[in-house]
């Protein structure tokens, strides 16, 4: 690990109830600022690249495993995995770990799960940095795996990911073929399906990544969370984020990729016209919608470490 990165100071499990233990990651100062940092997907977990984005002198890092994901167990649990779970899981962990209020930092639906904590518990949240935010609309679910949205940018990669079938179906149909094609007997069918789901998404990312020949379990467990959650239309998601984004307090800085294909700015421009919110909106003109995208990485950083210089400036005034 780079000797950049911040260090490294314990990891635990927290048991939250129904099966579920939590995984925790804390890096960086004990003393700082406490920064719960919250991944996408949903299921795609914690990733040791993602504390590149902080100062570790700054921010009391913690890297939250979301259930299901990561080192968190059941691993590639869909039974209690629901937007009602994961939020409740960020309200235990704070008062698991004693903090009264912190910072909030996550990209995509991790930007979701985000905007509806602080909305939903305004006084626990200091001030946020959130990117590439998921809208979870019939219009993102459509945009995404529909025939009509991204499937027009990426047309070749979406052959792929629906040419499994022989005929054309509407999306409800491919969210339920795919899903009895993740939950075949026959583990080949499941990785065969799981390939498709992922690459799809990948491709839209513009990450250069190429998936090996034996899919490692991860990649299953993603491909099953995000289809469990998509399915259920993202338990209404929506609705939840529509009342209570104009109840957030913290200061918040959200970023929005220009180049971002998966959650795309004119669902960002839509889902916040006519919300009263205390949302800075930063359009970053190259961006795309994973931190592989060299300037969405720099202006994540860069607004992560001005979140830093806001609070402490405020408490030595």
């Amino acid at each position: 690990m780079p000797e950049s990165f911040p260090s490294f100071i314990r990891r635990d499990w927290f048991n939250v109830g129904n099966g579920q233990q939590l995984h925790l990651a804390q890096y960086g100062n004990p003393q700082g600022i406490p920064l719960l940092y919250l991944h996408g997907g949903p299921g795609a977990g914690c990733d040791i690249g993602d504390l590149a984005l902080f100062n570790g002198d700054q921010y009391w890092i913690l890297l939250l495993d979301q259930r299901g994901s990561g080192q968190s167990l059941p691993f590639g649990d869909l039974v209690n995995n629901h937007l009602t779970g994961l939020i409740s899981d960020i309200e235990a962990i704070r008062l698991a770990l004693g903090i009264e209020r912190w910072c909030l930092a996550g990209g995509s639906f991790g930007a979701t799960l985000g905007l509806i904590y602080s909305g939903l518990f305004p006084e626990r949240v200091i001030a946020q940095v959130l990117w590439a935010l998921f809208i979870p609309s019939k219009e993102g679910l459509d945009w995404l795996y529909g025939a009509d949205g991204a499937a027009k940018l990426q047309p070749a990669a979406y052959r792929l990911f629906n040419d499994i079938f022989p005929v054309q179906l509407s999306l409800t149909e491919l969210l339920d073929s795919y899903h009895l094609g993740l939950a075949s007997a026959d583990e080949n069918v499941r990785y065969h399906f799981a390939r498709r789901w992922v690459q799809w998404e990948l491709q839209l990312a513009g990450a250069r990544l190429v998936l090996p020949r034996l899919l490692p379990e991860s990649v299953l467990a993603l491909a099953n969370i995000e289809l469990h959650f998509a399915r259920h239309n993202y338990f209404n998601a929506m609705n939840v984020l529509q009342r209570v984004t104009p109840r957030v307090k913290a200061r918040s800085v959200l970023l929005q990729g220009m180049q971002d294909a998966i959650c795309p700015a004119a669902l960002l421009r839509d889902f916040v016209a006519g919300l009263e919110h205390a949302i800075t909106i930063q359009s970053v003109v190259d961006g795309g919608h994973m931190l592989n995208s060299e300037s969405l990485f720099l202006a994540v950083t860069a607004e992560i470490h001005a979140m830093w210089s806001w609070i402490h400036q405020r408490e030595i005034q």
